[in-house]
């Protein structure tokens, strides 16, 4: 594009501002993961018949007669076991194409005409015609000089495509629960047996008609399209969300998920994302003020225990610990009740109405904003604001919005419809957020009840107490168990309770508790996200090292894109680096960090890589890169790693040397 520019007496400069960014080819996933043929297309009232005693797969067979494996040699078929054992992110490589590759240059061109006016200007048609030529002509020279590629794609083959047909009759394939690129195989009979036995459970309940007959999906969709909501954000897909599974292989059962994309809710569900996040943002400012006012009086506090991600925790660790708890929420989400005084519907009206009230005192509304990239973001501003593009919100909007969207939890099984009664569907995109501000709010609630108890000691412990989604943490409180006893009344005048145990269940992560008789918990190593943390002094000096829930998992995890795939091999170079800066972040000595750097070099050498290749990249980026305020110096790692990573004699390779680069 820069030779492009330059031919019509312009400066290659004016790309400055431009991305240019990859296309990438369908992972193997789309041609393997089909759930909607497996939920959607059957009729529930038919009887199930399963086959796997009658093919040749006696040997993959459970104690229950199915077929429940992650053995890829049960597609029977040379061509699909191989793919499949990279991974269901692997890229098949493809034929080059020469005329698709010239004409999607020339269409970049194009738009870059049409983006910059000098480009435009000069761009009459005999400058245009060179530059075409140009393009014809370096295109064909690049794809001289490319390595070997694939004469066809072996996906598209027709032994493939006749087996893949077989199986996807009989087994659904998926991703692994904890592993999502490791494939599962799974009867396809047992799976709607099991889903069927999900939906006639008591978070669901049946949706029929006056004349208590089953309503099928096209008649509650129609219905839905007549609400007010759903006409302000118009659908582009008319579905309903449908139940799947995922194949938990660990604890051999299923994981139950509400595929909503592309449905009939994806355009508000998006909007009310958008909203949800400027929520988020406000509260997160009525907790801080709330810590100002608390830390004024002396019982400083975290009054907002909201996480982000692992290195948010990270950077929020104290400087001693000298006892650790870490729970987590067991199945929370659908837990949750959505109706009454402790539900989902009055959480989220009175948060709506906090964040409102906090910002209008500082003379600011919220507007959703549409970006130029087409994307929604709510932001508030000052009450005056008026922009064509923004839209006002108002507390009433956002939460009939909540509702609508709460008490329409339609889910489709086969030829029927179900409403989810009790819990939030995992599917949604504002699930997450409905799920944290959900907690927030017993959190906040709970929060200033110590305030106004005047229990300034209390509010204290609670000053390296975080959550990230249904994951609980708290650092140097030896009495937080007493705060989540089942038996603790639920009152305004009692200090020790936090969340409506009757409906949530906290479940302990510790490795090794010892519980004194007054209560006080010791504990002096836990894992919380991705960091392990061990007390290792009475001090409170502690180590911190990686956790990776998946080294414990009873088969082998496919991670990473393999080498072969049909991806420039300089972005797994990106990959690489990004995994190596984060674990700085993570542990705070430096032979853990090497320890891990070698682990994962070990598993991209799985992934095709070369060993050698992979630790000067490695040694490379490290001397480059500049952290801030990592929890391990670089250059302590840099030396151990100059001492064991001794180069050979011969000069090894470098990361895409014998890539396919295609």
């Amino acid at each position: 594009m820069r030779e492009c520019l330059e031919m019509i007496g312009l400066d290659a400069e004016l790309l400055d501002p431009i991305v240019f960014g990859w296309r990438y080819e369908p992972q193997i996933k789309h041609d393997f993961y089909k759930p909607k043929e497996v939920f959607c297309n059957w009729d529930t009232h038919a009887p199930l018949v399963c086959e796997c005693k009658s093919w040749p797969w006696v040997t993959y067979l459970d104690e229950t007669g199915h077929v429940r494996t992650l053995d890829p040699k049960i597609l029977g078929s040379r061509i699909l076991t191989t793919v499949i054992e990279k991974g269901l992110n692997h890229i098949t490589p493809k034929p080059l194409q020469t005329a698709k590759i010239i004409a999607e240059v020339c269409e970049a061109w194009d738009r870059i005409a049409s983006m910059i006016p000098d480009v435009y200007i000069r761009n009459w048609p005999s400058n245009e015609a060179a530059v075409k030529q140009h393009i014809n002509y370096r295109v064909r020279m690049a794809v001289q000089n490319c390595q070997t590629t694939p004469m066809i794609d072996v996906m598209t083959t027709p032994e493939a495509k006749r087996q893949l047909e077989w199986v996807h009759k009989h087994l659904y394939i998926s991703g692994a629960d904890k592993a999502a690129n490791t494939p599962t195989f799974f009867c396809k009979t047992l799976a709607r047996e099991q889903a069927l036995a999900q939906m006639n459970s008591d978070d669901f309940s049946l949706v029929v008609s006056d004349n208590n007959v089953p309503e099928t999906p096209e008649q509650v969709v129609k219905q839905l399209l007549g609400e007010p909501p759903l006409q302000e954000f118009p659908p582009l897909r008319p579905d309903l969300p449908y139940l799947m599974g995922i194949y938990k292989a660990h604890k051999n059962k299923m994981r139950w998920l509400t595929n909503a994309d592309g449905c009939v809710f994806s355009e508000i569900t998006i909007c009310l994302t958008a909203i949800l996040k400027g929520i988020q943002e406000a509260l997160q400012n009525v907790a801080d003020d709330f810590y100002a006012r608390a830390k004024f009086f002396g019982g400083k506090t975290n009054a907002c225990w909201i996480l982000g991600s692992t290195q948010e925790f990270a950077i929020n660790l104290p400087d001693k610990i000298t006892t650790i708890y870490t729970g987590d929420i067991t199945k929370c989400y659908e837990a949750i009740p959505l109706e009454g005084d402790q539900g989902l519907t009055t959480a989220m009206t009175n948060l709506v109405n906090l964040a409102f009230a906090h910002q209008n005192h500082l003379h600011k509304d919220l507007f959703l904003i549409q970006k130029k990239n087409g994307e929604l973001e709510a932001e508030w501003k000052p009450l005056r604001h008026s922009s064509v593009k923004a839209t006002r919100m108002d507390p009433t909007k956002v939460i009939e919005l909540n509702h609508f969207i709460i008490r329409n939890t339609y889910v489709r099984l086969g030829d029927r419809v179900w409403r989810q009664v009790r819990g939030i569907p995992m599917g949604f995109s504002c699930s997450p957020l409905w799920c944290n501000l959900y907690l927030f709010y017993f959190e906040y609630n709970f929060i200033t009840r110590l305030a106004r108890l005047g229990r300034y000691d209390l509010l204290r412990l609670f000053e390296h107490t975080f959550r990230y989604m249904d994951d609980l943490v708290s650092m140097n409180n030896p009495m937080i168990l007493r705060f989540l006893d089942l038996d603790q009344v639920e009152s305004e005048g009692n200090p020790f309770w936090i969340y409506p145990l009757r409906f949530l269940a906290m479940q302990n992560e510790m490795d090794n508790p010892f519980v004194n008789t007054d209560g006080s918990l010791v504990n002096l190593s836990a894992h919380f996200l991705s960091l392990q943390i061990q007390i290792i002094r009475v001090d409170g000096t502690f180590l911190t090292t990686k956790y990776d829930k998946r080294r414990s998992l009873p088969f082998k995890v496919s991670l990473y894109i393999h080498r072969d795939s049909n991806r420039p091999v300089a972005n797994s170079s990106k990959v690489i680096l990004g995994q190596v800066f984060a674990l700085f972040y993570l542990i705070n000595t430096a032979g853990g960090v090497v320890l891990e750097i070698d682990n994962l070099v070990e598993c991209f050498v799985e992934k095709g890589f070369h060993r050698y290749a992979l630790r000067r990249l490695i040694l490379s980026g490290l001397d480059r890169i500049i952290l801030t305020s990592p929890l391990t110096p670089v250059q302590a790692v840099l030396e151990i790693f100059f001492d064991i990573w001794r180069e050979p004699a011969n000069r090894p390779p470098q990361l895409d040397d014998s890539a396919n680069s295609s």
